[in-house]
């Protein structure tokens, strides 16, 4: 995603040098301190600039707030697309399952991988959206784009259902059980959440004729 027009983005090197640190600092000053304790001046201390400068860039801390929420979506959705490509034509039903299993192993995986980097920033951000309309417009984007494509993959699948209905809660299903996993207290190892998310995920997304193959999750 493009930063937001209506901020200032540099065009010269130190310039663009110095916001990139502004936003890298603010991330961890948000990760580390939690929405209210991180300040344009703490952000502007920590980056070694000078408060005026954190103003020069950014307007107040949810500005920049949003523009390390654009960039964690963007590698989201950039990586995820990596994973949901198109899958080799006429598969079998057997193959079907192995690719569905395959593709969802390493989508659950990279769920878990990107929530569990920064937990702390990520509750700042799945917090401040309630409060702040322009944040959860972005992150609503990014989920409405999340299921489109979880849309066009159960299309390639097979599935005939309603594609829309079951893409938004196969996203729900997997947003929420990450959430639960990573940053709440987990109750299951890694391995045994990642497999019978999969599973699970299976079970919604196959055409009904390959269901009959997936094989029965023993934890």
């Amino acid at each position: 995603m493009l930063p937001d027009p209506a901020l200032r983005v540099p065009v010269q090197s130190r310039s663009q040098k110095t916001r990139a640190a502004l936003i890298r600092t603010a991330s961890q000053e948000f990760s580390r301190h939690g929405y209210a304790e991180a300040t344009a001046k703490s952000i502007a201390l920590a980056a070694n600039v000078g408060t005026g400068t954190f103003y020069h860039y950014f307007p107040d801390k949810d500005a920049v707030l949003r523009e390390i929420s654009r960039a964690r979506v963007s590698y989201l959705l950039e990586q995820s697309a990596a994973i949901e490509g198109a899958p080799p034509c006429d598969l079998t039903l057997e193959e079907l399952v192995r690719d569905g299993r395959s593709r969802l192993t390493r989508l659950v995986t990279l769920y878990v991988d990107y929530h569990r980097a920064d937990r702390g920033l990520h509750r700042v951000l799945t917090e401040r959206r309630l409060c702040d309309p322009e944040l959860d417009a972005i992150m609503m984007a990014s989920e409405k784009e999340a299921v489109r494509r979880f849309a066009a993959v159960l299309e390639r699948w097979g599935n005939d259902g309603d594609l829309e209905t079951t893409a938004f809660m196969l996203f729900s299903l997997l947003e929420g059980s990450v959430h639960g996993h990573v940053l709440g207290g987990p109750i299951v190892s890694d391995d045994r959440f990642v497999r019978g998310l999969v599973e699970a995920m299976l079970r919604i997304a196959l055409p009904g004729p390959a269901l009959s193959l997936v094989e029965e999750f023993k934890p």
